[in-house]
């Protein structure tokens, strides 16, 4: 007999529970799919995959970023009520946004410690990609773009002749970056650099594609368990 796996975790049996935990992947559903609590946290400035003036939160990968709900923070320039920004944007002084890699970050002149957030994660599968690239572009191999690709986490140019290599500012996705940045391309089937100055020619990349264990298909797919 099959049954949507919706209804055998509602029944709760004690023999078959443990199996349906396991079919959902329920330690990262916890990490990755639910509301996630930051308390009296500090930024850590710094940090390679960031503007030079921002701080971050920074966040397992697999529980990065996709909306910021609320924070605040106890002490800084910035004290109290931080005004949430859109993903993606460079806060200014009192703001906190996501950042294209989705870690969380704020303005490091504010100086805030103390910082509470309240996030909804992005949940997906991370995944280390190293090839090589063709005028400074990496092409995502297929298998993941038809899962889809969520976003680029890291950006490590491994080799350049005689551009530059090392981690680069992630930004969001667009046309090719500037100078010492990546980003991927609109449809997210590549990683692009800089063509005209860091003529990347191999590059290790970290990637948030959309989960093996998809939790919406998961639980409307018939399943043997009961």
């Amino acid at each position: 007999m099959t049954t949507p796996l919706k209804d055998a975790i509602d029944r709760a049996h004690p023999a078959t529970l443990p199996d349906s935990f396991r079919t959902i992947a329920f330690g990262k559903l916890l990490r990755g799919q639910i509301p996630q609590v930051l308390r009296n946290k500090a930024g850590d400035g710094g940090n390679s995959s960031q503007v030079a003036t921002l701080e971050t939160l920074a966040l397992p990968e697999d529980a990065r970023a996709a909306l910021i709900m609320r924070a605040d923070c106890r002490t800084g320039t910035g004290a109290g009520v931080l005004a949430v920004q859109a993903y993606g944007t460079t806060p200014g002084s009192g703001q906190i946004a996501v950042a294209p890699n989705g870690d969380i970050v704020m303005l490091t002149a504010d100086n805030n410690e103390g910082v509470d957030v309240t996030y909804i994660p992005e949940r997906g599968d991370v995944v280390e990609v190293a090839l090589p690239c063709t005028a400074s572009v990496l092409t995502i191999p297929a298998a993941l773009t038809a899962r889809g690709v969520i976003a680029l986490l890291s950006a490590n140019a491994t080799s350049a002749a005689p551009g530059l290599t090392g981690q680069k500012i992630v930004l969001v996705p667009g046309a090719a970056p500037a100078t010492t940045k990546a980003n991927l391309n609109v449809a997210k089937t590549q990683v692009l650099f800089n063509v005209a100055t860091d003529l990347v020619t191999a590059a290790t990349v970290r990637l948030l594609v959309a989960a093996a264990a998809d939790l919406d298909t998961l639980l409307e797919a018939n399943s043997n368990i009961v």
